[in-house]
């Protein structure tokens, strides 16, 4: 028998196989083509729902207890899905914000991770670069009888004796920033008069310096500034215009 009747026959005897193979190919590839289009439409109605928010997250390592600046922090695209609650969508809140925590890279930050210094009453945040905080308590007489509140000016006068002896009331410190009295940042609503109170003042450190010597020589009496007071300083006041009378 040639080699075409063998290949005939061969046909003719497995037709049917032949045919079931055929036909299951067909299958495969209709179900292959079927499942790659479901996995499309699929693919592309979930991305349609479940769409990309801004988040706010760290760009580098930030420190707890430090204040935040914009270089350590960046906005990168989240799907709405993964973006945690309480997270910032843009850097604007977070200006003047201090970490509570440490937060890593590519985390984002929530609220709980910062927090305001001026509303949360801290006062490091409220010294501005160059000065120093220090206290001064003084009696009632010496503090407009008690009724010295934070946020006022003030101006500090104490008697001193001069190089050639003459003992002088001087007006030494002038628009001085009240921060706390008596631990409070925040003006009280009941003020109590004819009571001391400790005044915390921000100040550069020749003028603390200057402000403990004080302390130690004498009286020291602070005055309430009017609101946005250009009134200049007076000369000390001694003996020679004691005995002047006040035209």
């Amino acid at each position: 028998m040639s080699t075409s009747e063998r290949v005939r026959t061969f046909f003719r005897v497995n037709r049917g196989l032949l045919l079931s193979l055929v036909a299951l190919a067909v299958a495969v590839y209709l179900s292959a083509t079927y499942v790659r289009q479901y996995l499309a439409v699929h693919t592309r109605s979930s991305l349609s729902v479940q769409h990309l928010v801004p988040v706010v997250v760290a760009r580098t390592v930030i420190s707890a207890m430090t204040p935040l600046t914009p270089q350590e922090v960046t906005v990168e695209s989240w799907p709405s899905t993964d973006a945690p609650p309480g997270s910032f969508s843009s850097v604007a809140p977070l200006v003047g914000s201090w970490s509570l925590e440490t937060v890593e890279p590519g985390v984002p930050l929530v609220a709980s991770d910062v927090f305001q210094p001026q509303s949360a009453n801290i006062l490091a945040a409220r010294i501005a670069p160059g000065d120093m905080a220090t206290d001064l308590p003084l009696s009632a007489a010496d503090a407009v009888d008690g009724l010295i509140q934070p946020g006022d000016t003030v101006s500090l006068f104490t008697t001193i004796t001069e190089s050639d002896g003459k003992v002088v009331t001087e007006d030494f410190m002038n628009r001085v920033k009240v921060l706390s009295v008596n631990g409070s940042m925040v003006p009280s609503s009941s003020p109590t008069p004819g009571q001391g109170e400790t005044l915390i003042l921000a100040l550069p450190p020749e003028q603390i310096a200057a402000l403990l010597f004080a302390e130690q020589k004498g009286t020291i009496t602070a005055v309430l500034d009017a609101p946005h007071s250009t009134a200049q300083a007076p000369t000390p006041y001694g003996l020679s215009q004691w005995e002047r009378p006040i035209p």
